[in-house]
């Protein structure tokens, strides 16, 4: 028959069970936390998928911009003149240049 252990020897077991109990949840909260599935990566992952999708959509935006600026480009004549004129300083027959000098610091 099964002895009875003593008062004593029954706080020891049950506090090497607490322990071992408690470095077990430690060592899994370290592996949920840390590893490379973990909390911290995911919360990393979603931080820059959110960056990502704010640079996408500047694209986006930016493509949009350029695509309208080609069709422009490609049909409106005045845009195209005005262009010339920026760019390269072509003017039309008739009309005056005036050229200003700035003073130099």
């Amino acid at each position: 028959m099964a002895k009875e252990l003593p008062a004593s020897q029954k706080k020891l077991m049950t506090r090497k069970r607490v322990i071992v109990i408690g470095i077990l949840t430690a060592v899994i909260l370290a592996f949920v936390i840390f590893s490379s599935h973990g909390i911290l990566s995911r919360l990393t992952i979603a931080a820059d998928a959110a960056q990502l999708r704010s640079t996408l959509s500047n694209m986006k935006r930016e493509e949009d911009s350029l695509r309208a600026e080609i069709v422009k480009l490609q049909n409106d004549t005045l845009e195209i003149e005005r262009l010339a004129r920026e760019r390269y300083g072509y003017v039309r027959l008739g009309e005056k240049v005036f050229v200003i000098k700035r003073e130099q610091k």
